[in-house]
């Protein structure tokens, strides 16, 4: 059985939401935690259950996009293999990463640093990044 991590894709830092399964017996809660509004951090929510996850997944929140499949991992909690990160040669001063990942996914960062790690993150590398050194 996998496990699957959602995010939501609204400006919250935790939210909950209850679904109903077919003809109303029962009522599931699912709550996604762990966002942040000031950093633009996603709250997410993991499930291992498969019942919950196809109930999720059928819900309007999940069909209308509110609700967002981040990740699936398999049952030794391992990454599934997933597709090759995308390679942006161009980026090469923290500047243009801090850049880059304001003008692609809206967050703001401080450092270059920061910025690779939130592209790597969102299946993006820059691979001739160059963290500036004080040598005098």
């Amino acid at each position: 059985m996998a496990t699957k991590v959602y995010r939501l894709n609204q400006p919250k830092n935790t939210a909950t939401f209850q679904l109903h399964t077919n003809h109303g017996r029962m009522t599931i809660g699912y709550e996604f935690k762990g966002g942040n509004q000031t950093t633009k951090v996603p709250a997410t929510c993991t499930l291992k259950n498969e019942f919950h996850q196809q109930l999720l997944e059928s819900s309007d929140l999940f069909k209308n996009g509110i609700i967002k499949l981040e990740r699936v991992l398999n049952a030794d909690a391992k990454p599934v293999a997933k597709k090759e990160s995308k390679k942006v040669d161009e980026i090469t001063s923290p500047e243009q990463a801090i850049e880059y990942v304001f003008n692609n996914w809206g967050i703001v960062v401080k450092s270059g640093k920061q910025a690779a790690k939130i592209a790597n993150q969102k299946g993006v590398e820059f691979p001739n990044l160059k963290e500036k050194t004080n040598d005098k």
